[in-house]
């Protein structure tokens, strides 16, 4: 290892610092004197801040956004004929589990409390994720 890599191996630490406004002011006057002498750790320095730039502001390109979009739409026809041809077999389950004489009915009375404790629940959870979607930060984030 050479005298020239072991410093800007420190250094590294100290730019992430400086992005994230974590250095104390000696630290800060430490990596302004290195990225002053090494084009490497300026460089790194500008490309980390142009990204971590990028990434505060949401930028996605014309590419991502037309995906997005395209993949929002066959997701929902998706999602709509599933649920379309669910609906019919449910009803049918539901109607044909309600005719059978040899059920027992507190067998059906458990089974139908626990399918609807579950169907509350299912509901609730999708409420919260609902109202959390609607305030996450990150949602323009792209990886």
């Amino acid at each position: 290892m050479t005298q020239q890599e072991q410093p800007c191996q420190n250094i590294e630490p100290l730019i992430s610092g400086a992005l994230d406004n974590e250095l104390t002011q000696q630290q800060r006057q430490q990596l302004h004197l290195h990225l002053a002498s090494c084009e490497d750790c300026a460089n790194l320095y500008r490309e980390l801040a142009e990204q971590r730039g990028a990434v505060k502001l949401g930028v996605q390109t014309n590419d991502v956004l037309n995906e997005s979009q395209s993949t929002r739409i066959w997701n929902a026809i998706g999602w709509s004929l599933l649920v379309l041809g669910l609906i019919p077999l449910v009803i049918y389950a539901i109607y044909q589990f309600s005719q059978d004489t040899s059920i027992p009915w507190w067998i059906k009375l458990t089974i139908g409390t626990t399918v609807l404790g579950l169907i509350l629940l299912f509901i609730n959870v999708l409420r919260q994720r609902m109202q959390a979607a609607k305030s996450d930060p990150y949602k323009k984030v792209n990886l």
